[in-house]
């Protein structure tokens, strides 16, 4: 008997899927998945990485966004939602003579809408600001920047932040269950 009411307390968790098809277009490739954790809330994990995309021919780089989003339509997964998320990201690019090497991590805020396809598959668009500290070596064509750290050359390059978008894209979304 008391078994029986346990299981009829109990809900259901949605568990889901995603790829950001922006970042596809992009050519970062990128995979996440997203579970209920309450009537109105998530947690989402999503990682991504590239390498040599058509945009930027000598760009490395792979992270992870971890999310928990809190949903205003009634339940999870469904319309207007706000999130907290975070990034942590290895890089090493190379933009005109200057090479950036490095390590980021941040947080931001996140903003959102989903839309129902059908029964299993959702489409959001979000847009995400937040701070974000890197740590990086910068070379100019294989000599070290002398001008970071007020001139004075260190073995572990030198850090900094800055207020970005952290998070801006559109995922489609399969729910397994």
């Amino acid at each position: 008997m008391v078994s029986l009411c346990a299981a009829t307390g109990v809900e259901a968790q949605s568990i889901a899927v995603n790829t950001d098809v922006a970042m596809l277009a992009l050519q970062t490739y990128n995979v996440g998945a997203e579970m209920t954790i309450g009537n109105r809330s998530t947690l989402g994990l999503g990682v991504f990485t590239t390498n040599n995309p058509y945009w930027e021919k000598d760009t490395k780089a792979v992270g992870v966004q971890p999310e928990y989003r809190y949903y205003f339509g009634g339940r999870p997964m469904y319309h207007h939602f706000v999130g907290v998320s975070g990034l942590a990201v290895d890089y090493d690019t190379k933009i005109k003579n200057t090479r950036y090497d490095g390590f980021a991590v941040g947080g931001g805020v996140t903003f959102g809408y989903v839309v129902s396809l059908s029964n299993r598959w959702t489409i959001d668009a979000h847009a995400g600001v937040g701070v974000v500290v890197y740590h990086q070596k910068k070379t100019m064509d294989g000599v070290p920047d002398l001008s970071a750290n007020n001139g004075t050359l260190t073995t572990h390059g030198y850090m900094g932040y800055q207020l970005l978008p952290t998070k801006i894209g559109v995922t489609l979304s399969y729910i397994i269950r």
